[in-house]
């Protein structure tokens, strides 16, 4: 199949593209420009690929770099866990939005098998039982251990994390059984990198007490000099590709590559592999810990060129993901308000959109400040110059659309005129990126839901009571793992050995593909040999092969896994911790 093919960026602007708009020679950064004694470095980049249907594709591209900044801190109690040209800027919070919409999710549901003895014929089985804390130890996710969770930083569960604006975000989350929870919490913040203001654990204890989730915001890596926001880029060509040599000349080591494809079929990699990961080797209990890792090992083992199908589905499924249908009532009726004052439109403009991309951009291009006034200074504060300042509402207001709202639009136009949405991800050195990507439509493969279901299985019997139950994980693709009590919450290092790969396949723009390397057999044997382990062979609960169970003294126990995380409206409560952090 012979692929006409335009390299217009990398991930930014190009060295071709830049070099024709620059009247003088510069030197190249991986796909930027840039002091060469304040050098940036491509840390990750994330692309949306819309097939126009002719001839053209449109691509939306976003590079996530690392470089100088300035670090703060900033707390807030949430009721809820949140979520035409040719060349135009486009948004960070499109990529926040679809990102967290098709984010990979392993969710483990629970399920008792068999009877188990109850403590005392007084108890019923579903009765809370009072353990000894010698008997739970140090573990509280034991059953009737819920009240001695330790007060150590390991009991702060991340909720969700990513960026948005100049800001990367972390929810967080802690039982609030706990003895101290705001010590636990901001002990995590500590050993994580924020700066948190001193006494700041009485302030967020009674909200953490109250059950409720902390957002903790700081500057991403180099926003102090200004955030290099994502253009969104038509052009001539036959099919999605990334000019990943280029990114080579500043990646990191083991490089984010994140691609939405957008057209009327599923999107596979046409001259890299397709790799289905070793669903035993996901962290089933905290997928986010080893996920990168696994998909890291995973396209190393296939030569550092392969990518993971993380979502695949009908577009109507990502529809009002980027620009919601609130988003344009709240738009629109600020638009139709009446102002009466500077002031008045700012405030209502400032509370909306302050965080979103083009926002200050869009202000300095509407108002007139006062003499001797920097628009630093105004952006500080700028009530304390509402009065001087000289606008029209009429201009200021389609400063913001053109901005800051069409920006979000325009991404969510992508995704609503074509049918079908595929998501792709994988890591890459610069010492694999000897070979640019190409993506090909194939009508012939199925959907691939980015939610994950496996179930956790107690193996009850009259020998032992339910918490002190070993417990075995059934995998979609038929394979099990088996744990003991003791193993709850902690995933096997053991299976770190096994392959990262569980198949690895060639695909094109038709047809099934061809299976390059099945490692299914070896991975089964190998849980086998795990399994028999933690459960001997020769007793009842071991059959042949490993995989199935039946009734034993050696049953088993699981930990529910958190619920799968949405976004939503966010319930902010007034409570700002800020301090400021000099450059190291």
């Amino acid at each position: 199949m012979k692929l006409r093919l335009l390299r217009p960026f990398a991930g930014g602007l190009t060295l071709a593209t830049a070099a024709a708009l620059a009247s003088t020679p510069a030197e190249a950064c991986g796909g930027f420009f840039c002091s060469q004694q304040q050098p940036v470095n491509q840390a990750a980049e994330r692309i949306i690929f819309a097939d126009n249907g002719d001839g053209t594709i449109t691509a939306v591209i976003q590079i996530l770099y690392e470089g100088p900044s300035e670090n703060f801190s900033w707390l807030l109690p949430i009721s809820t866990v949140p979520n035409g040209d040719e060349l135009a800027l486009a948004s960070d919070l499109a990529f926040q939005r679809l990102q967290l919409a098709t984010n990979p999710q392993y969710n483990l549901t629970t399920r008792v098998e068999g009877t188990c003895r109850s403590p005392s014929s007084n108890t019923s089985r579903g009765d809370s039982i009072a353990v000894p804390r010698e008997t739970c130890g140090d573990n509280a996710l034991l059953a009737g251990c819920g009240v001695l969770v330790p007060d150590d930083p390991a009991a702060v569960n991340v909720e969700a994390s990513g960026t948005v604006g100049a800001f990367e975000w972390t929810v967080l989350s802690v039982d609030p059984a706990l003895a101290k929870p705001a010590d636990a919490t901001l002990e995590w913040l500590t050993n994580n990198g924020y700066d948190v203001t001193p006494g700041a654990n009485a302030l967020i204890a009674p909200y953490l007490m109250d059950g409720m989730y902390l957002l903790a915001l700081r500057l991403t890596k180099g926003s102090d000099t200004g955030a290099i926001r994502p253009i969104q880029l038509t052009y001539a060509a036959a099919a999605p590709m990334i000019p990943i040599k280029l990114t080579a000349v500043a990646a990191n080591e083991d490089m984010g590559v994140m691609t939405w494809a957008l057209a009327n079929a599923r999107a596979v990699p046409f001259n890299y592999s397709a790799l289905e990961l070793n669903e035993a080797r996901i962290n089933w209990f905290n997928a986010a810990a080893n996920y990168n890792q696994v998909v890291t090992e995973a396209a190393n083992d296939s030569g550092g060129q392969g990518f993971v199908t993380e979502f695949a589905g009908p577009s109507a499924q990502l529809a009002n993901v980027i620009w919601q249908e609130s988003d344009e009532s709240s738009w629109q009726g600020l638009q139709n308000g009446t102002y009466s004052s500077f002031s008045q439109i700012f405030e209502r403009l400032y509370s909306q959109y302050q965080a979103w991309d083009g926002f200050w951009e869009a202000t300095r291009k509407a108002v007139t400040l006062p003499t001797g006034i920097s628009f630093e200074n105004f952006r500080l504060c700028p009530g304390c110059y509402a009065k001087d300042v000289s606008f029209l509402p009429t201009e200021l207001l389609a400063a913001v659309e053109a901005d800051v709202i069409e920006p979000m639009r325009s991404v969510q136009r992508l995704i609503d005129r074509n049918s079908y949405a595929t998501r792709l991800y994988s890591t890459l050195s610069a010492s694999d990126m000897i070979l640019d990507p190409v993506f090909v439509f194939n009508p012939d493969l199925p959907d691939v839901n980015n939610v994950h279901q496996a179930e956790r299985v107690t193996e009850c019997s009259q020998a032992f009571l339910e918490f002190e139950a070993p417990w075995r994980i059934d995998f979609p693709q038929g394979t099990v793992i088996r744990g003991t009590p003791q193993d709850v919450g902690q995933w096997p290092t053991e299976v770190d050995q096994q392959p990262a790969n569980f198949r690895v396949v060639s695909l094109a723009a038709s047809g099934e593909g061809v299976v390059v390397a099945d490692n299914g057999e070896v991975i089964n044997q190998l849980l086998g040999d795990y399994n028999a382990a933690v459960v001997p062979v020769g007793t009842d609960l071991m059959q042949s092969g490993g995989g199935a169970c039946a009734l034993s003294p050696l049953g088993r126990y699981g930990r529910r896994a958190p619920a799968a995380l949405g976004a939503g409206l966010w319930g902010l409560l007034g409570l700002a911790l800020l301090r400021r952090r000099a450059k190291g």
